[in-house]
């Protein structure tokens, strides 16, 4: 796997635009937490498709289509290269790999499975998390292949809505999956592993940010043992969509702080658009 272009952003993450043998390109970003703020302080968010079949209407991934999986040497080599730079530059070792980067994980599921249990083999890095719209029989399977495990992943799912209605336009997979049904999903994966399962809401201005969104949410999540990570959309350009200011995530965070468990998402790399969502192959020229 080559590097063909490496950015660092101001906030010292690093974005790689790799290639593979084939000819195809993905981005990797490596996140250095210096300040000690979140739960892992040095991470790799690796990709695990060249692009992705899912659609998402605010995805940069999503608008090239799906081309095809990465093996799991290929996701094992990204952290690899950034395992490298870390040595580099004297930095903390890895202390987790998150596969939020460029596809659907469980779209991927066996490789996905391989390449995890090779990283912690080969760099002894024990803590996961995977990303996903919400592929219930998959969450099913992660839990029966993980069930005692050492390796501890943690699930963060992509709700982005309050509703089905809400949800349809921008994450056409909530026709296969319901909210509901991903949320039975999350709890079930909760419970399982004894730790709160993730829901990622990136808040759209004037789309899923109302009065009504706040009601829905609070009915869907209280009391349960999940977790609403608020951001703001990281802007790619989308004719219909809107990124809030931070003031306005910060007053949306405010008016659920106490009544569900909730947090704000620090977001990496924003300035590189290595931001959630902003991720996709870049074509070469020879």
């Amino acid at each position: 796997m080559e590097i063909v272009k490496k950015l660092v952003s101001k906030d010292n993450s690093v974005k790689y635009l790799l290639k593979m043998e084939d000819g195809n390109t993905i981005e990797t970003l490596y996140m250095y937490d210096g300040q000690l703020k979140l739960t892992y302080h040095s991470t790799v968010c690796v990709s695990s498709q060249v692009g992705c079949s899912q659609g998402c209407f605010f995805c940069a991934t999503g608008k090239q289509g799906f081309v095809r999986n990465l093996t799991s040497l290929e996701i094992t080599e990204q952290v690899d290269t950034c395992v490298s730079y870390c040595r580099e530059m004297n930095l903390m070792p890895i202390d987790a790999v998150v596969f939020a980067g460029m596809g659907e994980p469980l779209m991927n599921y066996e490789n996905v499975k391989e390449a995890i249990v090779n990283i912690y083999e080969k760099y002894k890095i024990g803590n996961f998390e995977i990303a996903t719209v919400g592929l219930t029989p998959k969450i099913d399977k992660l839990i029966s292949d993980f069930k005692g495990s050492p390796i501890n992943i943690r699930l963060n799912l992509s709700l982005h809505a309050s509703s089905n209605e809400s949800r349809k336009p921008i994450m056409p997979v909530t026709s296969k999956y319901s909210i509901e049904s991903i949320i039975d999903a999350a709890v079930k994966y909760a419970e399982t592993f004894k730790r709160k399962t993730r829901l990622r809401y990136m808040i759209f201005k004037g789309i899923n940010d109302t009065e009504l969104d706040l009601q829905r949410l609070e009915a869907l999540l209280k009391g349960k043992p999940l977790k609403l990570i608020i951001s703001a959309y990281n802007d790619n350009n989308i004719k219909g969509l809107t990124a809030p200011k931070q003031s306005e995530v910060i007053d949306f965070y405010n008016k659920l702080k106490d009544k569900i468990d909730c947090g704000i998402f620090h977001n990496f790399g924003a300035d590189i658009k290595g931001g959630c969502g902003q991720l996709r192959q870049e074509n070469i020229e020879d």
